[in-house]
C-alpha cells in the first residue's frame, strides 16, 4: 500500500505559524486581534461591553465574547474599507491622460471607489458581521429576559421579495 502523506504542518510551531496563512485583510481571521491592532483598545472594548451587558453564566459570557469579536471585526472592516477606497482614489489620479473638469474627475473617482470588487467584498463582510452581531445581541437579550422572568419573543422575520415580476403586473 502506498504511503500518502497529508499536507500541512506537523509540528506545534508549524501549526501556530500556519494559522495566519489565510490572513490577507483579517476579516475572516480566527484570531480576534491581528498584527498591527492595539490590544489595549480590544481590552477596553471587552471591559466596556462586559460592564454594560452584565453577562451571568457561561452561555451569556460566550455571547458577549461573540459580540466583542463582531464589533472588533466590524471596526476592522470599516478600517479596511476606508483604506481600500483611499487606495482606489489615489490610484485613479495616476491615470488622467486627457484634461477633465473637476466635476468629471470627482465623478470618476467616486465611481472607481465604489464600483470595484474590493468594496463589494468588504461590504458583504460588513453585512455578514452585522447580521451575526444582531443575532447574538438578540439571543443575549432573550436569555437575560428569560433569566429575569420576562417574556421576550424572538425578532420577527419579514421576507420581502422585490425581484418578483408579478408586482409590476397591473390588476384589471
Amino acid at each position: 500500500m502506498e504511503n500518502i502523506s497529508k499536507g500541512g504542518p506537523k509540528t506545534n510551531e508549524g501549526k501556530a505559524i500556519s494559522r495566519y496563512n489565510s490572513t490577507k485583510h483579517g476579516l475572516l481571521s480566527r484570531e480576534v486581534l491581528i498584527d498591527g491592532e492595539n490590544v489595549d483598545d480590544l481590552t477596553e472594548l471587552n471591559t466596556s461591553l462586559y460592564e454594560s451587558l452584565k453577562p451571568i453564566g457561561s452561555i451569556e459570557k460566550i455571547l458577549v465574547d461573540r459580540i466583542v469579536s463582531s464589533i472588533w471585526r466590524l471596526r476592522r472592516a470599516i478600517y479596511v474599507e476606508k483604506n481600500s477606497m483611499n487606495w482606489y482614489l489615489s490610484d485613479t489620479e495616476l491615470f488622467v491622460v486627457i484634461p477633465e473638469s473637476e466635476e468629471q474627475i470627482e465623478r470618476k473617482n467616486i465611481r472607481n471607489i465604489l464600483a470595484n470588487d474590493s468594496t463589494d467584498t468588504i461590504l458583504r463582510y460588513e453585512t455578514t458581521i452585522e447580521r451575526g452581531l444582531f443575532r447574538t445581541l438578540h439571543e443575549l437579550e432573550r436569555l437575560q429576559a428569560k433569566r429575569n422572568g420576562k417574556e421576550n419573543t424572538l425578532p420577527t422575520l419579514v421576507d420581502i421579495n422585490v425581484d418578483t415580476p408579478e408586482r409590476f403586473v397591473s390588476q384589471k
